[in-house]
């Protein structure tokens, strides 16, 4: 059994073991009104917005670090 179909402003006669093959391809069984649309999408790439971080530096002071020395001179405070 012969089907009519349509793809845009074309109709073409296919033989019903072969509309399933031509559904794939966007033939329809209903004329389309309109143009079929072609145009390819660009897609607009936005540059990313950065954030610009300057280190942050932190003042450090020297300090004596404690030796052994340090451990064997402290004398408890005696308590009277």
């Amino acid at each position: 059994m012969a089907i009519q179909m349509h793809k845009g402003k074309v109709s073409k006669v296919v033989q019903n073991r072969d509309v399933r093959q031509h559904r794939k391809e966007g033939w329809t069984f209903k004329p389309s009104k309109e143009s079929p649309k072609t145009t390819k999408k660009t897609a607009v790439v936005k540059p990313r917005a950065t954030l610009k971080v300057e280190p942050e530096i932190l003042k450090t002071t020297i300090e004596d670090l404690p030796s052994p020395e340090d451990f064997f001179n402290t004398n408890p405070k005696q308590e009277d």
